[in-house]
């Protein structure tokens, strides 16, 4: 189900909105943009069955495939916002891929000490993928990019595994694990974003935003919410 909530009034023209209930994600779009003032929509979105109604799913690179469920929580807010407002809304969808195989949440303990099993000892990749969806009166624009980075997990023996699922901190994470939190002790070394990891890849979203304010000038307001401007 589908939920608002109003962060803070902001010193822009238009809305700014973040799609998504991901505690991590709000964390650092707070830190960043904060200060303009933001409304949360957790959007109504099936990914399982957007990955369904895909003709062949496999034929999609991990890559794309965040990028297609991306859209499709940008996409899923849009009922939530007025046809009239001008507005700027994010999403992002984040996978982990080792093998080939795209490993989400674990779905209970059994299958997170599976999962730590499997990255142990091993680089794998971490893909995100960023929408910004610029709303006006007259025009619209969507852009969608993915940025990955590479993680290498320290050699882990059972106690570790153990400790770690009783934190309770890999039940909710693609991968089943946190960069941020106590997962930090199991990672040998990153080559990429680290925010990336987090969930919002905020350098390549401040890129975004810059390409955005050149190619659609209309959107005066997106150029305010670069920290630097």
């Amino acid at each position: 189900m589908s939920g608002r909530e109003d962060i803070s009034s902001g010193n822009i023209a238009a809305k700014l909105y973040l799609a998504s209930g991901s505690p991590r994600r709000r964390e650092l779009f707070d830190r960043f943009w904060g200060v303009y003032g933001y409304s949360v929509i957790v959007p109504a979105f099936d990914e399982l069955a957007a990955v369904d109604e895909l003709d062949d799913p496999a034929m999609l690179s991990p890559e794309e495939l965040a990028e297609h469920l991306t859209a499709g929580k940008i996409a899923a807010i849009k009922d939530n916002i007025s046809d009239s407002e001008e507005y700027l809304a994010v999403a992002a969808d984040t996978i982990v891929v080792i093998d080939d195989q795209i490993m989400g949440k674990p779905r209970d303990q059994a299958e997170a000490a599976e999962m730590l099993k499997k990255l142990s000892g091993r680089r794998h990749r971490v893909i995100t993928a960023a929408a910004l969806l610029a709303h006006g009166q007259k025009s619209e624009l969507l852009m969608v990019e993915s940025e990955t980075t590479y993680v290498e997990f320290s050699l882990l023996d059972q106690r570790q595994i153990d400790w770690y699922i009783s934190t309770d901190e890999p039940m909710d994470k693609a991968g089943a694990y946190g960069i941020q939190g106590y997962g930090s002790a199991l990672i040998r070394k990153i080559d990429g974003c680290y925010y990336n990891v987090m969930g919002l890849p905020v350098n390549r979203l401040m890129n975004m935003l810059r390409e955005a304010a050149v190619k659609s000038p209309e959107f005066s307001f997106i150029s305010g919410l670069l920290p630097w401007s």
